[in-house]
């Protein structure tokens, strides 16, 4: 919890340097950057009780108690969507604050689910016997070396798989509102599916985790054979669902026929880093079970930046593939790391097996 407190106050320090040159650089109408920029403002205040709720949940979760996360999840979500109504439209006389209110929205629930979070540990168990938060810790240099030796190869993994689709985005906003409007719709529904492997991948970390702490290497490997498959099977599934309902899919987002086309195009992209998403993702959860984790820092960051985007940046600004070179990209450095990552789950696997093997032997 110090640690969550010390990066949210970093993170806030930074976003207040950066954020009127970044929404300068998008080259946004007035409005649309004032808005955007009183939004960031708004939900900023949510980022410390955000930060440390994901400490919350990730002791949570740990403890097999991944029931209380989603009820949790499931109570933000009405909490959120009131307040939406009421800070957006102003109902019921409170301020009408448009597009900001969302932020103010946001940030209040954050606040919520952080004190639930906390009276769920405080006073139920099997969190209540741990005793947490019942005595004062000063703050512990060592303790917070052994969580960032494993915590930052992880959030670096993930900042750059997610940071890559950010930006595409950006530059994405040299082409018409239509075709960032189209774009912006198929990846959040892309990101929608992108759920399915990544409760796999999470469920992955800590069953491998368990397994591999207490010796059950063969059980280990059985999970994640399983847990690899099931993603790769249900990618197939969720894949002809892209290719046959993508007209559906488009009309969720808008009723312009010109919009509608564009995202089914996008959509089509989609399947493909879709497949690679399902390998690529759970087989990160295995390895961090393993606590193999800078190997696969390393391969995100080569795959996503020094391969995929670049390779976008070049189809989209040098051939007529226009925004679309901007996917193949995607698709591009999503399946090298897929398999360079699984590569590197085989190599573990072995390294553990010999290992254990040579301990049975002494």
């Amino acid at each position: 919890m110090w640690l969550s407190l010390f990066i949210s106050i970093l993170v806030l320090a930074i976003g207040s340097l950066i954020l009127s040159p970044v929404l300068n650089f998008m080259n946004l109408e007035p409005q649309v950057r004032d808005i955007a920029f009183r939004f960031l403002c708004a939900i900023s205040f949510g980022i410390i009780p955000l930060f440390g709720y994901t400490v919350l949940r990730s002791c949570i979760d740990a403890l097999g108690q991944t029931r209380i996360s989603m009820l949790i999840t499931l109570i933000a979500l009405p909490v959120n969507v009131g307040l939406n109504y009421l800070l957006i439209f102003g109902n019921f006389g409170f301020p009408r604050l448009g597009g900001v209110g969302a932020g103010v929205a946001s940030a209040i629930t954050y606040w919520v689910i952080f004190g639930i979070a906390l009276s769920f540990i405080y006073r139920f168990e099997p969190f209540k016997s741990l005793q947490l938060f019942r005595k004062f810790y000063s703050v512990s240099l060592s303790s917070f070396k052994e969580l960032l030796k494993i915590g930052v190869p992880i959030g670096f993994s993930i900042f750059f798989e997610t940071a890559v689709f950010s930006a595409v985005t950006l530059l994405m906003s040299r082409f018409d509102t239509v075709t960032i409007a189209a774009h912006q719709a198929a990846i959040n529904f892309a990101s929608t599916l992108y759920m399915i492997p990544l409760s796999i991948c999470m469920s992955l970390t800590i069953l491998v985790g368990f397994e591999s702490g207490s010796g059950r290497l063969k059980d280990a490997r059985q999970y994640s054979i399983m847990g690899i498959g099931s993603a790769a099977v249900l990618s197939l599934l969720t894949a002809l669902v892209l290719l046959f309902a993508g007209n559906s899919v488009a009309g969720l987002y808008s009723d312009e026929p010109e919009v509608i086309t564009l995202i089914q195009h996008f959509l089509i992209y989609a399947i493909f880093f879709q497949i690679s998403d399902a390998i690529a993702t759970p087989t990160q959860g295995v390895l961090r079970g393993y606590k193999d984790v800078n190997p696969a820092f390393i391969i995100c960051f080569a795959a996503y930046w020094v391969i995929g985007l670049p390779t976008g940046y070049l189809l989209a600004t040098y051939t007529d593939m226009g925004a679309y070179g901007y996917w193949v990209g995607l698709i591009t450095g999503l399946a090298i790391g897929a398999i360079l990552l699984l590569s590197r789950l085989v190599k573990v696997q072995r390294s553990f097996t010999v290992r254990s093997v040579d301990s049975i032997a002494r």
